[in-house]
């Protein structure tokens, strides 16, 4: 975590000179849910006026268990009741939990897996030993202080999921629905750098002060995705502009790479959200200058074997929308993006097949 600061540090100076800035105008054509009301005719076989509603879509709710299908090669099946043991036990106080083994424990206890995957308890709640199939854990301020923490955070993500998308939408939807509120909503801040404590410099600092710099926001823009079941996960890589951190995804089975921190730096005072770095390949993240030593923050440091061959994004399909295209909204019932190109055209760009 530590060096991820230090890089994220040198990210933060070519950021101030070069980054793109940007706030949406639409929002993701996320308008207000409404009903549609059908009525029967009389039959001979009926006097009584029949009403048909067609209810809303339910609203999302906050999911304790995120969960992705990207790290099944390298985290076991044990490895996640585990983590779930632990999360459910940290929600509810307890200071123990039910453990698979020693090797699940020191994993699930991580302050980068907890800080990933229940975000308040990163480096405020840890291990404190395991023996014969029990963790247990330890809590670094007041548990009641933590609960109401906790209780917090999850009513403020639980807002911001349904301020977003909808629980109808594809799952490309959703990712377009939490890619634009992130950047409509988020500003890159390195002020936070300095910060020695989670509520200065973490994905939890990020999600509930909607400031951060790139790791803070990658782990950010993730963990939304997680919570609405799409698959993602935090990537990072070295390269010309030091060391920075983006998003994984896939979608349609396809994998892509979603650079939020350039959307969201600076706050653009016109309302532009620049889809440049919005599901990009392999070569296009390469041509951005961050080709070495790649890393899949969700794996890395605890296993240093993973084979980052499963993490391909070779498909081409948007790279239409990466030649300084704006997104201008989403209409859901076409399966179309609305865009403006830089000459000041507007176009439609469909994800019907996706």
């Amino acid at each position: 975590m530590l060096k991820r600061r230090i890089m994220c540090v040198l990210l933060a100076g070519v950021l101030m000179v070069s980054g793109c800035s940007t706030a949406d105008i639409g929002d993701a054509g996320n308008g207000p849910e409404t009903t549609a009301e059908a009525t029967v005719p009389e039959t001979s076989e009926t006097t009584a006026e029949i009403t048909e509603t067609t209810k809303a879509p339910e609203p999302l709710e906050f999911n304790p268990h995120v969960h992705t299908d990207l790290l099944s090669e390298y985290v076991t099946e044990d490895m996640w009741t585990s983590l779930y043991n632990c999360i459910d036990a940290v929600r509810a106080g307890e200071d123990t939990f039910e453990c698979s083994d020693e090797e699940a424990f020191k994993w699930c206890t991580d302050d980068t897996i907890l800080g990933s995957f229940l975000p308040p308890a990163c480096t405020l709640v840890g291990g404190d030993g395991y023996e014969d199939g029990t963790g247990r854990l330890k809590y670094k301020m007041d548990k009641d202080k933590y609960l109401e923490r906790e209780k917090v955070f999850e009513d403020e993500v639980v807002r911001m999921l349904n301020e977003a998308v909808r629980s109808d939408y594809s799952d490309f939807e959703k990712l377009m629905g939490i890619y634009a509120y992130v950047c409509r909503n988020f500003q890159y801040d390195y002020s936070s750098i300095d910060g020695n404590t989670v509520d200065e410099f973490s994905t939890y600092a990020c999600l509930m002060t909607k400031q951060g710099i790139c790791c803070e926001i990658a782990g950010a823009l993730s963990y939304l995705l997680l919570q609405c079941g799409v698959e993602a996960t935090e990537f990072g890589g070295e390269g010309s502009a030091g060391y920075h951190d983006w998003t994984y995804v896939v979608i349609g089975g396809e994998g892509y790479h979603v650079d939020a921190t350039w959307a969201v730096y600076g706050g653009d005072p016109y309302g532009v959200l620049n889809l440049k770095y919005f599901m990009q390949t392999e070569a296009e993240r390469v041509s951005d200058g961050f080709e070495e030593k790649l890393e899949v923050d969700h794996v890395w440091p605890w296993k240093m074997d993973y084979d980052l061959g499963r993490f391909k994004a070779t498909d081409e399909k948007f790279k239409s929308l990466h030649d300084w295209v704006t997104f201008q909204g989403m209409d859901t019932e076409r399966n179309v993006i609305f865009c403006t190109d830089t000459d000041g055209n507007h176009f439609e760009f469909s994800y019907g097949d996706i």
